[in-house]
């Protein structure tokens, strides 16, 4: 009996050993490349910012001569899918509240990718990013028309977005100062609970003007989308996050897109039913942008 026991023992302590060994081998398999660093500090302010142009620049080590044709439209749209920023077409870059500089530069085996962002009216550094990616053999370069190095160039920038998303989200769930006097409340009631009184303002980005008729105009139409979110966001209990939308007019007056910016609650299914909804009748005189916040004060 007291033999059998001396057997299972030994035969138990090999196979833990190997267990560990081989979860230790997995983990090491699994190694996650490092986050982006702040190599000066991103401003605490960037909810206050919601447009951008891109500047890129490369060291012309990748093998596609084309790189930037291929990097900023890819960059351009995950930014917005991402709600980060709003990039602005090559004709409207000067209207953009933010410039955002990026340079690619190969090191042995990786890419490194640096981001300076600027305020454009005032030239302001808004904070300095750098991520680097290894430019691994063995990955899965996709549809396999993208480069080893554009994989690795696409992994730096989507730590790089991971890192200013999170600014945004932090940003927007601040208290923020009182906003400057606006128009009238509209007549809708209050939305919330309590004695809070809502409206809904619209101002253009610091770059752009418009008059206030025009603004009043386009609160009026939208007021029952930013409505809409309110509701939503109070039944989730973020009721300090202020919803918010960007709204872009054609040459024409027409609206041609309206991003939401909800703080990071963007996929909650309510948000995603009142984007699909997008406001009817509103219009400008001209082409334009326009920021619309449902605000509550407590009468």
């Amino acid at each position: 009996m007291r033999s059998t026991k001396k057997s299972s023992f030994v035969v138990a302590v090999p196979f833990a050993l190997g267990l560990a060994l081989a979860l230790a081998s997995m983990g090491g398999c699994m190694k996650r490349e490092a986050a982006a660093v702040e190599t000066q500090p991103v401003t605490d302010n960037l909810a206050a910012y919601w447009t951008c142009a891109v500047a890129f620049t490369t060291d012309g080590s990748g093998e596609d001569a084309n790189e930037a044709f291929t990097f900023v439209p890819w960059l351009e749209g995950r930014m917005r899918e991402r709600g980060v920023f709003e990039p602005l077409g090559r004709d409207e870059g000067a209207e953009a509240e933010v410039t955002l500089r990026l340079e690619a530069s190969q090191g042995p085996g990786e890419v490194n990718l640096r981001l300076q962002a600027f305020d454009t009216k005032t030239k302001a550094p808004l904070g300095e990013l750098e991520a680097a990616s290894a430019i691994d053999a063995g990955k899965d370069a996709g549809d396999g028309s993208e480069t080893r190095r554009f994989v690795a160039l696409r992994s730096a920038a989507n730590r790089i977005l991971d890192v200013l998303k999170e600014k945004r989200r932090v940003a927007l769930s601040q208290p923020r100062r009182a906003p400057p006097p606006a128009p009238p409340p509209l007549p809708d009631g209050p939305p919330v609970a309590g004695s809070a009184v809502c409206a809904t303002e619209c101002h253009p980005p610091a770059s752009s003007s418009s008059s206030h008729d025009e603004q009043y105009r386009v609160a009026s139409g939208v007021n029952a989308t930013m409505k809409g979110l309110r509701e939503c966001l109070d039944r989730v209990g973020a009721q300090l996050v202020v919803p918010a939308v960007l709204l872009r007019f054609d040459p024409n007056g027409q609206l041609r897109h309206m991003r939401v910016d909800v703080g990071g609650y963007e996929q909650l299914e309510c948000i995603q039913d009142v984007r699909a909804r997008p406001p009817r009748g509103v219009s400008t005189t001209r082409a334009s942008l326009l920021r619309c916040e449902y605000r509550c004060t407590v009468s």
